[in-house]
C-alpha cells in the first residue's frame, strides 16, 4: 500500500463507515478497515472487491476498541497509513444496566486508544477525522424548541451526572465526552497529526450494498418502521416523532472524505438537509410511489408544518462555506431509499415493504 493514500477507517461495517470506504475506493485510496469478527471482514473485503475488482483493501479484527491498546498492532504492523477516519463508536440501545460503563467508557476509551495509538505508533499520520454526533451539539432540554439553533460552534451542556437520567442523554452525553477527550488530547499532547470532526443529526440514505436492506442500522430504520405502524388519520401528531434534524449519508462521507484531502485542521463539521418528521418522510413515499398506496401509512399530511413548530433549528453556513459542499435534500433521500428496497424486492422477491 502506497504511504501517499492509505487510509484507516475504523468500524468499518456500519452503515457511515461503509459509505466511507465507498467513496475512498471510488478516489483510488488505499483501506485498511476494522471489524469485531472475521465474518464482517470478510463480507465486506469480498462485497467491495465484486464492485471494485482492483480494489485495495483489507479489514483487519479488533474485537473491542474500548480496551487498552486496542489500535496498536495496526499502526506497529502498517506503517503506509497516512490518514485516520475514525468511525467506530458502540452503541446498543437495548444494553441494561450502568451507563457509564455501557456508553461513557467505551465511547471515550475508544477515541483514547485511537489517538494514543497514532501517537505513539504512527507519526507518519497527518490527519484525523472523528465522526462525532449532534448529540455533543445540541442542548436536550431544548429540542422542542425552534428558537434554539444549534451551530458548529455549540456544545451540548450536560454534565455526566446529567446525562445519566436516561439511556437518550446518556448516548448524547458519551458522544460529547468523546469528541471533548478528542479535542483535550490535541491540546495537550500536542500530535503530529491535525483533527476534524464530523457532527451528523439523524443519518438517512441508500445502502452501500442493496441487501443490507433486509437489516437496516442506526438512524436509516426509523424510515423503515414507518412501514409497520398502524395508519391514524385523525391525531395529528401520530406521525410526528420522530421529529428532528436529518443528513444524508451520502453527504457525511463526502465531508469525512474531505477533511483528509483539504485542510480542515481543527474544525467541527455540521451538515443538516433540514428537519423532518415521520410525517413528512410517509408524505414524499406516498407522493412519489402511488403503488404502495395502502401498503404504508398515510396519516395526516397537513401536520408537517406544526411538527418542524416543534423541532429545535439549525445553522450549518459555515460548514457549507468551508467544504463548498451541495447537501441532498430530503426529498431525495428518501425516494432513493424506497427505490433501492423496492429494486431489492423485486430482485429477490423478499417482503420488506
Amino acid at each position: 500500500m502506497s504511504l501517499s493514500n492509505t487510509v484507516l477507517v475504523t468500524g468499518a461495517s456500519g452503515f457511515i463507515a461503509l459509505h466511507v470506504i465507498d467513496l475512498l475506493l471510488s478516489k483510488n485510496y488505499a483501506v485498511i478497515g476494522t471489524a469485531r469478527t472475521q465474518e464482517k471482514a470478510d463480507s465486506i473485503v469480498s462485497r467491495f472487491k465484486i464492485k471494485y475488482p482492483n480494489a485495495n483493501i483489507k479489514v483487519v479484527i479488533v474485537k473491542d476498541i474500548s480496551i487498552p491498546n486496542a489500535f496498536d498492532d495496526i499502526f506497529k504492523s502498517d506503517k503506509d497509513i497516512k490518514f485516520v477516519i475514525h468511525v467506530a463508536s458502540p452503541v446498543d440501545f437495548t444494553v441494561k444496566g450502568d451507563f457509564e460503563e455501557n456508553f461513557l467508557k467505551p465511547a471515550v476509551n475508544g477515541t483514547l486508544n485511537i489517538l494514543n495509538g497514532i501517537k505513539n505508533f504512527a507519526p507518519q499520520v497527518t490527519k484525523l477525522v472523528i465522526t462525532s454526533s449532534l448529540a455533543a451539539i445540541a442542548d436536550l432540554t431544548r429540542t422542542n424548541d425552534k428558537s434554539f439553533i444549534c451551530s458548529e460552534k455549540d456544545w451540548n451542556p450536560f454534565t455526566w451526572e446529567q446525562s445519566k437520567g436516561n439511556i437518550l442523554s446518556a448516548y448524547a452525553g458519551s458522544k460529547k465526552f468523546a469528541e471533548k477527550a478528542a479535542w483535550d488530547f490535541l491540546k495537550n499532547e500536542n500530535p503530529n497529526f491535525t483533527l476534524t470532526t464530523v457532527t451528523p443529526p439523524y443519518v438517512f440514505g441508500p445502502q452501500v450494498f442493496q441487501e443490507a436492506t433486509e437489516k437496516p442500522n442506526g438512524s436509516s430504520k426509523v424510515i423503515f418502521e414507518l412501514f409497520k405502524k398502524k395508519d391514524n388519520q385523525t391525531d395529528p401528531d401520530a406521525f410526528k416523532d420522530p421529529n428532528a434534524l436529518s443528513v444524508d449519508v451520502r453527504d457525511i462521507a463526502l465531508l469525512h472524505v474531505l477533511a483528509i484531502e483539504n485542510d480542515y485542521a481543527n474544525k467541527r463539521l455540521f451538515a443538516v438537509q433540514g428537519k423532518f418528521s415521520g410525517q413528512e418522510i410517509l408524505n414524499l413515499i406516498n407522493e412519489h410511489f402511488p403503488e404502495l398506496k395502502g401498503k404504508i401509512p398515510k396519516g395526516v399530511p397537513n401536520a408537517v408544518e406544526d411538527h418542524h413548530d416543534h423541532t429545535f433549528g439549525y445553522n450549518c453556513d459555515a460548514t457549507l462555506k468551508l467544504t463548498g459542499i451541495k447537501l441532498i435534500s430530503l426529498e431525495k433521500t428518501v425516494t432513493d431509499v424506497v427505490q433501492q428496497v423496492l429494486d431489492y424486492q423485486k430482485k429477490t422477491g423478499k417482503q420488506i415493504i
